[in-house]
């Protein structure tokens, strides 16, 4: 078999693969245009309702908003609630651990925290909410803010930017493309088997990794033409709820067998300078630490009963 015979039977088979394994997707676009409390919204104040609280770490500290995504906003998809109020807290970035996602505790919320809100009382107000914030926002992103001691030292940040650094560094708007359907990547755990099972049926006991996409060399520009398309199916980047994860490093789940029942992307943020759903913005460079990617995933039964206290989640940078 010729070289560009592995190549075109590597992208068959990765061809067939994503067809047989999409999922629905609803990717997300950013603004700086002003937002209701009650809104789909990166960063600022949070909803809260009259009778709750902010979550805090471990250590009592309040955590910042990283996202709060309003379902009744976003179009409709196949399993995720039409109604109520998701959000996500971090805590600003730490040397040890990066935005309170430590390293093995990706289902440990010490750093960070998940809250649902299944209704929603159109008659708080930005005000009120605010009140409950320990330091403003705003306040929080002045240079002389002071720190503390174990946080990292962001000297090279340059001026006139936080101090704090969040996700994201400047409040944003969430609007929500309508519905696609994602197809999986190479860096997914469940990529390798699906790619070796099929290969062994069309050429029993093949080596797998022979005809994996990146093992393939490109001698010719009509070789790396083939490659690079197929380099480009297998991107699953971007900001969005649903679909595939793309991971910076490696799927964590590989790390456990008893992970992969959490199979369902919740909510993705990535730094993914080649096609950023925000935009040209001057904040993407802190967005999340640069060519980062935020992951939250959900077992597919805990999304149908609103659970969202069992989730796991990563960051993670290249």
């Amino acid at each position: 078999m010729t070289n560009m015979e592995k190549i075109q039977l590597s992208q068959e088979i990765v061809n067939q693969i994503q067809e047989q394994s999409k999922q629905p997707a609803c990717y997300l676009e950013f603004s700086p245009e002003p937002f209701g409390v009650a809104d789909s919204h990166l960063g600022g104040v949070p909803y809260v309702p009259r009778d709750g609280e902010i979550p805090a770490d471990e250590n009592g500290s309040q955590l910042w908003l990283c996202a709060q995504i309003n379902f009744a906003q976003m179009p409709h998809m196949d399993g995720f609630p039409d109604c109520g109020i998701f959000q996500l807290f971090v805590s600003d970035f730490d040397a040890d651990g990066g935005f309170g996602f430590y390293s093995g505790d990706c289902g440990e919320q010490t750093g960070w925290r998940t809250v649902y809100y299944e209704e929603v009382d159109s008659t708080v107000t930005t005000e009120e909410c605010a009140a409950k914030m320990a330091v403003p926002w705003e306040e929080a992103s002045k240079k002389n803010m002071p720190r503390p001691a174990h946080k990292f030292d962001l000297k090279d940040i340059g001026e006139g930017h936080a101090e704090l650094w969040r996700i994201p560094a400047h409040p944003l708007k969430i609007s929500f493309r309508p519905v696609t359907q994602d197809v999986i990547g190479d860096n997914d755990f469940r990529f390798g088997g699906l790619f070796a099972a099929e290969l062994e049926r069309r050429l029993p006991g093949t080596d797998p990794e022979e005809f994996m996409p990146y093992n393939l060399r490109d001698e010719t520009p009509e070789e790396r033409k083939v490659l690079h398309h197929i380099y480009d199916r297998m991107k699953t980047g971007g900001c969005k709820l649903g679909g595939y994860a793309h991971f910076e490093q490696y799927d964590f789940r590989e790390d456990d067998e008893n992970r992969a029942a959490w199979d369902t992307l919740l909510f993705q943020l990535h730094d993914d300078f080649t096609d950023f759903p925000a935009g040209e913005f001057p904040e993407m460079g802190l967005y999340l630490g640069g060519f980062g990617a935020l992951n939250i995933l959900i077992r597919p039964e805990d999304l149908e009963k609103r659970d969202f206290s069992k989730v796991l989640g990563e960051w993670a940078t290249s």
